[in-house]
């Protein structure tokens, strides 16, 4: 399969989708204007002296009720600049403290610069008590389709990660190997500033690792986006999450410094931002490592009638260090086009030095080494142009992507009993690239928003598998039956149209539809897997929301999603270090499809809030890890595959609640019920005994923070998952509790911090178990968990007395606003 088969595809999506632009949209990006500035003095009416530090806000003059699209602050001596202005009719607005707001109406740019000379400002005689008052953004927010988390705002996460975060996020858990949920359903798509991160495409299943390397004090918010619009991409069954990473957009330098360490794991970030006028930059550079870490793993299967069959013990030490860097460039044309471009480098290397001991039925125990070796590294490169014209909320936006990834295991077994099997080595050596290249368009219709979009992505994956083993005389020698090439290349086309329009002043909808096309071909050679697949999609989206009061609102929402399996569910390859339980892909796998529905209020009062949603989710085509066991090399082993296994369901409620006391404690709480309930399909039936049957599955979490003053702040965590159901049987329940206090220092530039994990419990066993027809097996994942650490945090910045807000931001698919008041 070519890309120019897709390229092909597009070519009509595209046409179709420029000739719905109204031809004046295209008739102003033709035309170029030179850009001009406005300024002037800012003074006293009266005495005409100079008033420092006031606000200019530049309207156009449709518009002048909305959002300013460019705010400046005028310098010590009065006098302020606004550069980068397109010839039209704007509206300036100036306030300064102790001054009512003056209007200078009727600004025209035609052919040049305008000088407004001095702008006389009256004093407030009768406002001198008023107090300006600054809306406080709370921690949470809720949106018609979104609930927002401002990390930023939460002091207790400096020095720990971005699945640190996670975890207080409503909504999402995060087990204890960093995998995440959503209403139970680990099929979420997780964004990086709005855009997909080669570090987290799940291709190698190292989604969790990459989390770990994202610290949380470089993030400003994360959003989960439960009822995604068809605007969004159709990846992530249950939703998508965005890890939005702070950026400047003040005049001058900036830049911070935090650092953390403990007895678990440490890290260490930088970030400096520069900005002068049009042009700003933004760099980062963090490292995560950790401590050499000693687990025990228990592995037992028996016949269902108890008679032993195969027994395992696994001492493990295991240590990683990771890196992340990111360069962010913007530049603004001019008023109308920005211009950004951004680069992210990662790299992560984990070794695992196993001591394995397998028993076989009631026979003497085989003993072998196995060390692994697993390294990750690659860079996302991507370019913006955003167009916004005169009509207000009327943009044309134009990306480009260009992700690369490599990912390679090493892996060598040492067997003790050399009558059991010859020493082995093997190699994994893949590589991952994607281009992705896409067209937004947002038009105004009269009080109705139209939004047009299309997409392409070319994904290519290769991998080389080579495996060999001891000989005579200590030579290792090719096992040619085991090694091999593998290709996957996939290429989807979307195309989307949505439509929100305002019923009322209290009733808003939104529908909208979504096509895409997927073309796939997997090769093995060596291994006589070849496989082609096309699946042509149409996938629907509509919310409904009511504004009952100012306090309280509903909605409702239907969409239809789909999860394609990554590289890790396809790939044929299998690790055979471990002579029990091996994996290996299959790549016939079809991609899972999902429909949700959801009902939700949110309830808003002075000093708490509540959200409430209940959610029915039918999943087809569902991926799941199936066990079964076989004989390999004349002994048996437990191999995990993956199938198509049938359909599940889910009914469920989230409940979240948030409460001010004494103004000095915030409790919050969230718990997530809902039911897990499995239809196999009948090729699957006789491998489980939880067919047709309905289990009830549970996350919770509780916190409270109390603000001790003088810069003291205190927080207790605390949450519980229930073990996660699964078609064989579950995964292990899990449940942490953290205690943190931070000090503000340095005049309120950093902080200090102390963080325990776990106080009281060293080490975690974490149980699983699975049922097939002929076995029932037991495993135990010890590890240790209680931590203590000190975190670090200081910022720094100069900046200039003019500062300019770039409100210009490019905004992905998935980067859609809610377009709801917060909560």
């Amino acid at each position: 399969m070519k890309q120019n088969k897709v390229l092909y595809i597009m070519q009509p999506v595209v046409l179709l989708l420029l000739l719905n632009l109204p031809h004046c949209s295209f008739g102003q990006i033709k035309r170029q204007f030179k850009a001009h500035t406005i300024a002037g003095k800012i003074v006293d009416s009266l005495t005409k002296r100079m008033i420092p530090a006031s606000s200019i806000y530049l309207y156009r003059k449709d518009t002048a009720d909305g959002r300013p699209m460019k705010t400046v602050i005028g310098d010590a001596a009065g006098n302020f600049k606004i550069t980068a202005v397109q010839p039209g009719n704007y509206l300036l607005k100036v306030s300064a403290l102790g001054y009512a707001t003056s209007t200078e109406h009727s600004i025209n740019i035609n052919n040049g610069n305008v000088d407004l000379g001095m702008i006389g400002m009256s004093a407030a005689n009768h406002q001198l008590q008023q107090v300006d008052v600054y809306h406080k953004t709370p921690l949470v927010q809720i949106k018609t389709d979104r609930l927002i988390y401002n990390t930023a705002l939460d002091p207790t996460l400096s020095g720990g990660n971005a699945a640190d975060a996670l975890r207080k996020v409503p909504l999402l858990s995060v087990d204890a190997m960093g995998n995440v949920s959503l209403k139970g359903d680990r099929n979420v798509r997780i964004l990086l500033d709005g855009k997909p991160s080669g570090a987290m495409n799940n291709n190698n299943n190292n989604m969790a690792d990459a989390l770990k390397m994202i610290p949380a004090d470089q993030i400003k918010n994360i959003e989960v986006i439960t009822s995604p619009s068809s605007k969004y991409d159709a990846e992530g069954g249950s939703g998508i999450i965005i890890i939005n990473t702070k950026r400047n957009s003040t005049d001058g330098v900036h830049g911070s410094y935090s650092g953390g360490l403990g007895t678990r794991q440490n890290n260490f970030n930088g970030n400096i931002s520069i900005r002068k006028s049009k042009l700003g930059m933004n760099a980062n550079l963090g490292n995560s490592w950790s401590w050499p870490v000693d687990t025990r793993i228990t592995f037992d299967q028996e016949r269902l009638n108890k008679e032993p069959y195969i027994e395992q013990e696994t001492e493990s030490r295991n240590k990683r260090n990771g890196l992340r860097g990111s360069l962010s460039l913007d530049y603004e044309l001019d008023s109308n086009n920005l211009l950004i471009s951004n680069f992210n480098i990662n790299q992560l290397t984990i070794q695992t030095d196993n001591l394995l001991k397998t028993s076989y039925a009631i026979s003497a125990p085989i003993s072998s080494i196995n060390n692994n070796q697993v390294r990750f590294g690659g860079f996302d490169w991507s370019t913006d142009y955003i167009r916004k014209f005169q009509k207000k909320n009327q943009e044309l936006n134009f990306s480009v992507q260009l992700s690369k990834n490599n990912a390679n295991t090493n892996y060598q077994s040492f067997f003790l009993q050399n009558n059991f099997r010859p020493d082995e080595k093997g190699l994994n050596a893949g590589a991952n690239k994607e281009v992705t290249i896409q067209l937004d368009y947002t038009h105004p219709i009269k009080k109705a928003t139209l939004e047009l979009g299309a997409k392409a992505i070319f994904r290519d994956i290769q991998s080389t598998i080579q495996v060999d083993t001891i000989g005579q005389d200590d030579v290792y020698l090719n096992v040619s039956q085991r090694t091999y090439n593998f290709s996957y290349k996939q290429d989807v086309s979307a195309i989307y149209s949505t439509l929100q329009i305002p019923l009322n002043t209290r009733t808003d909808i939104k529908a909208g539809v979504r096509y895409e096309y997927t073309g796939a071909e997997i090769k093995a050679i060596n291994q006589q897997a070849s496989f082609r697949d096309q699946q042509h999609n149409i996938l629907p989206s509509a919310v409904i929301s009511y504004k009952v009061s100012e306090q309280l609102n509903l909605k409702i929402s239907y969409n239809q999603r789909m999860q394609r399996p990554s590289l890790y569910f396809l790939n044929p390859f299998r690790n055979e270090s471990d002579p029990v339980s091996q994996s290996q892909g299959n790549p016939q796998l079809a991609p899972e499809l999902s429909h949700n529905m959801e009902l939700s209020t949110h309830l808003t009062m002075k000093k708490s809030m509540l959200n409430l949603s209940l959610y029915h989710r039918r999943n087809s085509n569902v991926i799941e890890p199936v066990y079964r066991n076989t004989i390999h090399n004349e002994k048996p082993i437990v191999l995990q595959t993956f199938a198509n296994i049938g359909e599940t369901q889910s009914f469920g409620t989230n409940i979240f609640a948030s409460v001010d006391l004494f103004k000095i404690l915030t409790l919050r709480g969230n718990i997530d019920l809902y039911t897990y309930h499995i239809q196999p399909k009948d090729l699957y039936g006789n491998l489980t005994h939880q067919a047709n049957k309905t289990f009830i599955n549970y996350k919770t979490f509780i916190s409270g923070t109390v603000d001790l003053k003088k810069g003291w702040i205190a927080e207790s965590f605390l949450f519980f998952d229930a073990p996660e159901r699964t078609f064989q049987g579950y995964y292990a329940s899990f449940n942490m509790w953290n205690l943190s206090v931070k000090k503000e220092i340095l005049k309120k530039k950093g902080t200090l911090g102390l963080t325990m994990v776990d106080p009281f419990q060293k080490v975690k066993n974490l149980g699983s178990y699975a049922k097939t027809d002929q076995y029932e097996q037991h495993g135990n994942f010890a590890i240790p968990f209680r931590s203590f650490g000190i975190n670090f945090s200081w910022k720094f910045g100069k900046s200039n007395s003019q500062k300019e807000k770039h409100d210009s931001n490019i905004k992905n698919d998935d980067q859609k606003s809610g377009g709801e008041s917060d909560m």
